[in-house]
């Protein structure tokens, strides 16, 4: 890949030779190929079919003409060649005039995350009794880096374009074996920038990382209220609201696979209540009851240190960051929350 000048991306993608053109269908087969051992076969068919279009502009609306694929065989060539014909030339139009502008306005999935603040030691003001009210909202959430930069802010190349069907046809070809890691790829290349859920649910139950870090988070909070109920003296039941700061967790590729290549490093915090019993005879263990929920944060992005191995042919991150300032691909903000979580325990 090299770099362009304000009009030397075009210029040389309009120039590209038949030759040119072949060596980068050919690396895109290579890779839909190379994926085959984790799909069947038609779907190697459909995909492969996608990726080429992709590359010469009739790809788009794959999955839909994936699934019709299998019960239409017996439509007439004619009726297939005019709707590829439709297709190419929508997307040769969009590719002339729709292509956003450098400086657009962010998307609404891009940047920072409102909130309500976060507690001091998680644990809100306490109220007497096993009802805290109203469960807060998590509390703001900033990237904690600045991504690739500005998107559309570079004029894409025919390299640039290989390695969006390249990726296209590896997320899509992948997408039973790591299902969260091929839909958010596959959201970050469809371009709009808009925020995601995430399930937390499936995170927690994959991820030992994550859900150890959440069970530790728990004891600490019902360690902190029973510390402070007890130094107030109190005699009956007493709740907290909880809201944590944000706290970061790493899924690795040995911890999920499947979380590692959709997300990675991850924000995490948990909102809710907690309420702490005292013993009931002297010399006792207090109690605690909590119900939180998991949230999470982080921003899609590529840092530009890291590669994929997809079967012969590596997809680096600068590679996939060049898609977003080349405007072909978009940043986002991933979120999400669990289902309410429901613990018990003593504290000594």
């Amino acid at each position: 890949m090299w770099r362009r000048g304000p009009s030397e991306g075009l210029s040389r993608e309009r120039g590209a030779s038949t030759l040119e053109y072949l060596g980068v269908a050919l690396v895109v087969a290579v890779v839909v190929v190379s994926v085959a051992s984790v799909v069947t076969g038609g779907r190697i068919a459909s995909t492969m079919g996608c990726a080429w279009g992709q590359l010469v502009g009739g790809g788009a609306g794959c999955d839909a003409g994936a699934t019709a694929a299998a019960g239409d065989e017996g439509a007439g060539t004619g009726d297939r060649r005019d709707a590829a014909r439709d297709t190419r030339d929508n997307r040769r139009d969009d590719a002339r005039g729709d292509r956003p502008e450098p400086g657009d306005p962010p998307g609404s999935g891009e940047g920072a995350v409102d909130g309500d603040e976060a507690y001091p030691g998680g644990l809100g003001p306490p109220s007497p009794g096993t009802t805290a009210g109203e469960s807060p909202d998590p509390p703001p959430w900033t990237p904690p880096d600045q991504g690739a930069g500005e998107h559309a802010s570079e004029d894409a190349s025919l390299g640039d374009r290989a390695t969006l069907a390249a990726a296209e046809a590896a997320a899509n070809a992948l997408s039973g074996t790591w299902p969260d890691a091929a839909r958010n790829l596959l959201h970050f290349l469809g371009n709009s920038g808009d925020t995601l859920d995430q399930d937390v649910d499936s995170m927690l139950e994959s991820s030992s990382a994550l859900s150890d870090a959440v069970d530790i988070q728990q004891q600490r909070l019902a360690a902190a209220a029973v510390e402070q109920a007890r130094a107030s003296g109190a005699t009956g039941p007493v709740t907290f609201p909880v809201n944590t700061q944000w706290a970061g967790v790493y899924i690795t590729s040995d911890d999920s696979a499947n979380w590692f290549y959709a997300l990675g490093g991850i924000s995490y915090n948990q909102t809710g209540s907690v309420t702490v019993t005292p013993p009931s005879s002297p010399g006792g263990a207090w109690t605690y009851e909590m119900s939180t929920e998991v949230n999470i944060r982080d921003r899609y992005n590529w840092d530009g240190g890291k590669s994929t191995q997809i079967g012969p042919v590596t997809i680096t991150d600068e590679q996939l960051a060049e898609l977003h300032r080349a405007g072909l691909a978009r940043e986002f903000t991933a979120v999400g929350t669990s289902t309410r979580r429901n613990t018990s325990g003593e504290v000594p």
